[in-house]
């Protein structure tokens, strides 16, 4: 049998209710596996394998008990620590509470626990290096990294992911958590035809790397932001786009 589809979704938490993760699960579907930002699973989507994330270190006491109730087989961890904006979580913090509550979850339940997601920006790779330098120093690690990217053409992209991976070091896989083609302009964004492209191409190099285990592009919802509307897998009515069903079948 062929191994499973590496392509995700990337859930946000407010499509509950308007929106259904199980779209992008019919016949043929490349999609294979969500998370949501959240310990807790999105409704009505079994046929997708959950990945629980602790965003941050609030209510991390009840990651524990979250995980074993969707029965996990892997957990990201915190969400873009090093900017104010995002997790905003110091070294010390995020090591203290990885060691505190996330290694003794993996050493009890095999659990495949991602390191903290970074952000492309300057300090991320310093910050992340930091931080497995000090869990390393008391017996914990990670089983595989956790990045984002965002930015306009493919040459820059594949550049970071591999520049990333061999600073981290190229002996643990990688998981892009997000990432897409945006020039962060609501008013004047890329033409659609160049998302387009940029989605379809690189998912299809992605697939060609064996150290990139998944990645999820952003995203699967109406609104994206200032990412782009032509980044969007679902249009204002709800229904998948061109760039959608490309994710799901190309």
């Amino acid at each position: 049998m062929p191994p499973p589809s590496k392509r995700g979704l990337c859930w946000p938490v407010d499509n509950h209710g308007k929106d259904e993760a199980f779209t992008f699960t019919k016949p043929g579907s490349k999609v294979s596996w969500l998370y949501n930002w959240s310990p807790h699973p999105t409704p009505h989507t079994k046929s997708l394998e959950f990945v629980p994330m602790q965003w941050n270190h609030v209510g991390i006491e009840a990651l524990a008990d979250s995980a074993r109730s969707c029965t996990a087989r892997a957990l990201l961890a915190f969400n873009e620590p090093e900017l104010p904006d995002q997790s905003n979580m110091s070294v010390d913090l995020a090591a203290r509470e990885w060691l505190r509550c996330i290694e003794p979850l993996r050493r009890a339940t095999g659990i495949r626990c991602g390191s903290p997601a970074i952000s492309s920006a300057p300090h991320a790779v310093a910050w992340l290096a930091e931080f497995l330098a000090r869990i390393r120093a008391e017996g914990s690690d990670i089983d595989f990294y956790s990045i984002h990217w965002y930015g306009t053409e493919l040459g820059p992209f594949y550049d970071y992911i591999w520049s990333t991976h061999h600073q981290l070091g190229p002996h643990k896989p990688v998981w892009i958590t997000e990432y897409a083609c945006t020039n962060w302009s609501v008013e004047n964004p890329l033409p659609r035809e160049h998302v387009e492209a940029f989605a379809r191409e690189s998912a299809k190099y992605l697939d060609t790397l064996d150290w990139v285990e998944r990645y999820a592009w952003f995203g699967p919802m109406r609104d994206t932001g200032t990412v782009g509307r032509w980044a969007a897998m679902l249009d204002e009515q709800g229904k998948v786009t061109p760039l959608g069903r490309a994710y799901m079948y190309d």
